[in-house]
């Protein structure tokens, strides 16, 4: 199997970012630790899919305070990234 990127984290800096956004964003109530696992798993799959994929994420509009969905983009610089061979 060939190796993946998996993402373990946001940094401080990527979580003081997404913090914020959701701070902005969300409404009242939404869990900003479901949003975080959501988020980072939507992430990973882009980082391994398609390479010119955006690092984003978007709030539905459901937990959105505006009532339309809201996009998180993320850089790479933002992520704690470990790179996986399957076979080690």
């Amino acid at each position: 199997m060939e190796t993946y990127q998996q993402i373990h984290d946001f940094t401080p800096a990527g979580a003081d970012r997404f913090a914020a956004f959701l701070a902005a964003e969300a409404r009242p109530g939404v869990s900003a630790e479901a949003c975080r696992m959501e988020c980072l798993g939507v992430m990973e799959d882009n980082l391994n899919g398609i390479p010119t994929a955006p690092l984003s994420w978007e709030l539905g509009a459901f937990e959105s305070a505006t009532g339309k969905p809201a996009t998180f983009t993320a850089e790479l610089a933002d992520l704690i990234v470990e790179t996986v061979t399957p076979a080690e």
